[in-house]
């Protein structure tokens, strides 16, 4: 791949280097990540510019996702959702790298979905060996041989004044006082931590830089023939008989029909039946919902392999399938409906947690998965890819706008205040753990100032003490004070805790 702007693409990612290590090294994720993705994007615009390629229309949603999901992460401040975002991010970068210009992402394969990420950082790197190749071999890097011929002599010469030097530093500052306070005043700068802080900058520019461009050279790759399709590799071959695929979803089919006429029965039918079953209510309720959930994954997996290993010869054998695959799907979804109304009873029981509501949220979208999966058996056109990526930026982009710390605060406090519909009284565990609560990131700061200006007692002052205690700790810490740290929670929470406490 012989590239038109192999020494502006070096530069280019060289810069972005730079900018990761100004933007990163050493602080804390804020703002700088969305600021770093813009970069990024810009970057993309202009090796497409420079190397005269152009994106697939249908994929310019993949830059706009970027930027949003990167927005989130300087307006959400819970851990787990900034890792969520970043992971989202990444694995954008990863499609614009290997199908922008190439390929339409709703037409990618499931396992090409899951390999981009590596694919991306493979071929980055080893693209990034080519750009710099081809840029020291541009007549706009490449040093004159009579240039080489002047800078070597001048580099032995330096190396050999050296030891001269440092004989005559260490005898002048011997002779005169003023001359020795003013080698002291150089040497008392550490000058060996300031070069190693330089070095260890450089090094996060070129680690970063050099890849960078390599990931650029590859995104504006020229488009091959035959890249609008999947390759052939990519489709496993058909060893199994539809007969035995056909037995092995059919007995699954009976299994669940089974569990799911029992899950009817005692459970739809009211918490009465729960505990004449002789099952205690936080027995049922606590157990359960994790494993339909696994059920409900291994299901997925399940039919998707028979579908692509099976047989299906005949009209008679692929409708026999797709109706075996189809009644799978649906007891699959009673069953996955059955662990939402369990999970339900127990929040309603005990109360709102980080996990509870994660695994409720993916509840929603792993149903909406399993019914575009049953879909994808019915219509040639639809691919589960697509789908795939979809759900996967869903479930972040909920949690994202649900702000689950700030639920979770609210959510219990209307809970132990009774405000929120309850099942029996009996099977309620009738308090409120406000020491979880604390534990909550500044997500939670202005839904827990308003609970602690509602409550009395010994949830007011844990609560009080908490959000001193909150405030005092960030004015103890500058780090997040950096322009490159901003991020809209912690701002906002610092501002309604002194706000709080009068200051």
């Amino acid at each position: 791949m012989q590239l038109r702007q192999p020494t502006r693409l070096l530069l280019l990612g060289l810069f972005l280097g730079f900018a990761f290590d100004l933007l990163f090294n050493g602080k804390m994720p804020g703002v700088s990540v969305p600021l770093f993705a813009l970069l990024l994007v810009l970057g993309v615009a202009l090796t497409l510019r420079w190397e005269a390629a152009s994106a697939i229309g249908s994929n310019l949603w993949l830059p706009a996702a970027l930027l949003l999901f990167a927005a989130m992460t300087a307006i959400r401040a819970n851990g787990f959702l900034i890792l969520l975002n970043m992971c989202v991010c990444l694995g954008l970068l990863s499609l614009i790298a290997v199908y922008l210009t190439q390929r339409t992402t709703t037409r990618l394969l499931l396992p090409e979905v899951i390999l981009a990420p590596l694919q991306a950082l493979g071929l980055a790197l080893y693209h990034s060996i080519r750009v710099m190749g081809q840029a020291r071999r541009s007549d706009l890097v490449a040093v004159p041989r009579e240039s080489r011929g002047r800078v070597l002599p001048v580099l032995r010469g330096l190396l050999l004044a050296l030891p001269v030097l440092v004989v005559f530093i260490a005898l002048l500052t011997s002779a005169d006082l003023i001359f020795a306070e003013w080698v002291q005043a150089l040497l008392d700068l550490d000058i060996l931590a300031m070069l190693w802080s330089w070095v260890r900058h450089g090094l996060v520019i070129l680690l970063i830089g050099v890849p960078v461009a390599g990931a650029l050279a590859y995104t504006a790759r020229a488009r091959k023939a035959g890249s609008a399709t999947s390759p052939a590799w990519l489709t496993p071959p058909r060893f199994i008989g539809a007969t035995e695929g056909l037995v092995v979803i059919n007995s699954v089919n009976i299994l669940f029909a089974i569990f799911v006429g029992l899950q009817l029965t005692y459970l739809f039918g009211g918490l009465a039946n729960i505990t004449s079953s002789g099952f205690t209510y936080a027995e049922y309720a606590r157990r359960g919902f994790a494993e339909l959930v696994l059920v409900a994954l291994l299901t997925l997996g399940l039919v998707y392999v028979l579908r692509d290993i099976s047989r299906l010869d005949s009209p008679k054998t692929s409708l026999a399938f797709k109706v075996s695959a189809t009644i799978l799907v649906g007891l699959t979804c009673v069953m996955l409906v059955s662990a939402f109304r369990r999970l339900l009873l127990y929040e309603m029981a005990y109360g709102f947690t980080e996990l509870r509501i994660y695994v409720h949220v993916f509840m929603v979208w792993l149903g909406l998965l399993l019914t575009w999966f049953g879909l994808t058996l019915w219509r040639p056109g639809a691919n589960f890819g697509t789908g795939l990526i979809v759900v996967v930026l869903g479930f972040v982009l909920t949690l994202d706008v649900l702000n689950p710390d700030a639920l979770i605060v609210r959510q219990n406090a209307q809970r132990y205040q009774g405000l929120l519909p309850s099942i029996s009284s009996q099977y309620v565990e009738e308090k409120i753990d406000v020491n979880y609560l604390t534990r909550l990131s500044d997500d939670a700061v202005p839904a827990l100032i308003e609970l602690a200006n509602s409550t009395t007692g010994e949830v007011h002052e844990v609560l009080d003490k908490d959000l001193r205690a909150r405030l005092s700790t960030r004015k103890q810490d500058e780090e997040w004070r950096r322009w490159q740290s901003y991020h809209l929670s912690r701002w906002t929470g610092f501002t309604l805790l002194s706000r709080y406490v009068g200051e």
